[in-house]
């Protein structure tokens, strides 16, 4: 898509111009009703992101500082302040602005409705363990145990729900669509669906299980996705050879160690508006929609990690039994399988 010069001056005038991109995004994703073809539906989507940030990147390159400034001052409260509203919090590891809508459209005739609250910035670098560390003060959140704020609990997939607390702040960090996303490779594209599928059935079944009416979603990163050479912005042939060097195809983000530092700065271009990587003291990263292709049929199709906004921009969902689902909560879907 091409930015016009309104869209340009309704960005340098906001007093939020990250929620400027934010609604513009969600309006890229929107669906009118759940789609037969996900796997197409996530094709079109990611292209319009694409276009999106490659236009942001050619037009207004300096919202990219206040993207980073924003995600390396988070300290992880738009998560507990959550528990301000409602006793129950999700994290959705990876959850993106791309599952907003199909998680509307997926539950509109069943027991759980979807509100749209905002979106927050998630910390730097957009990985796991950083919001992990800020908010259960360890890196990874199956080592994470319950604190004074809250209870905690970690699952992993449909099969491994464990007994939710009923009657006290409760925080359950859920590990998809993350772990489903590492499985979309060059060769296995359609499991992008798959991903969908199982995150949103996992999330009924710790809905259900919980006993509540309520509940806030959220997420530590998103993520980008690219199948098709227009879901990306190539790099220069010198400038692709050091990203590689420096990051794998899934990680976004590497630490800084002045060998890896070095590698990129010999390549990255004076012009500020032209930059292709992010440096911090501690951190290296891959900036916009930069990323290479790969004929590797294992290459992973997903990474997370650098600083765009489909990475750094995550929503907040607020779900409730909705009237439909007051008689019969779990009707739809077998009990989960607590002996795992």
């Amino acid at each position: 898509m091409a930015i016009d010069e309104q869209f340009v001056r309704v960005l340098v005038e906001a007093p939020d111009p990250l929620g400027v991109i934010w609604r513009e995004m969600e309006r890229v994703c929107a669906v009118d009703a759940f789609p037969a073809n996900l796997r197409g539906h996530y094709d079109e989507c990611e292209r319009g992101l694409n276009e999106l940030e490659r236009a942001l990147y050619e037009s207004y390159f300096d919202v990219y500082d206040e993207l980073l400034e924003r995600a390396r001052a988070q300290d992880g409260k738009y998560v507990l302040s959550l528990f301000d509203s409602a006793p129950f919090v999700v994290v959705a590891d990876s959850l993106s602005v791309r599952e907003i809508g199909l998680l509307q459209a997926k539950w509109a005739a069943l027991e759980w409705s979807v509100e749209r609250v905002g979106f927050a910035v998630a910390p730097f670098p957009p990985v796991t363990a950083s919001l992990c560390r800020m908010i259960l003060g360890t890196d990874a959140p199956a080592s994470a145990r319950d604190t004074s704020a809250f209870r905690f609990r970690y699952v992993a997939g449909p099969q491994q729900i464990p007994p939710l607390p009923k009657n006290e702040r409760l925080l359950v960090w859920l590990r998809l669509p993350d772990t489903a996303l590492e499985e979309v490779t060059v060769a296995q594209t359609h499991t992008i669906a798959e991903a969908f599928e199982k995150t949103v059935d996992t999330l009924a079944r710790v809905l259900d299980a919980s006993g509540r009416r309520e509940a806030f979603i959220t997420s530590d990163h998103g993520y980008v996705y690219a199948r098709e050479a227009y879901h990306f912005i190539p790099m220069m042939r010198g400038v692709e050879g050091a990203a590689r060097e420096v990051f794998s195809r899934g990680s976004r983000v590497q630490a800084a160690t002045p060998e890896n530092a070095q590698k990129l700065k010999d390549y990255e271009p004076r012009e500020k508006e032209m930059r292709h990587f992010v440096f911090t003291n501690q951190h290296v990263a891959i900036r916009g929609r930069y990323w290479w292709g790969s004929p590797n049929p294992n290459d992973r199709c997903t990474a997370h990690g650098g600083l765009s906004f489909v990475e750094c921009l995550v929503p907040i969902l607020k779900v409730k039994t909705s009237p439909a689902g007051d008689e019969s909560p779990a009707s739809s879907r077998a009990k989960p399988d607590e002996s795992g």
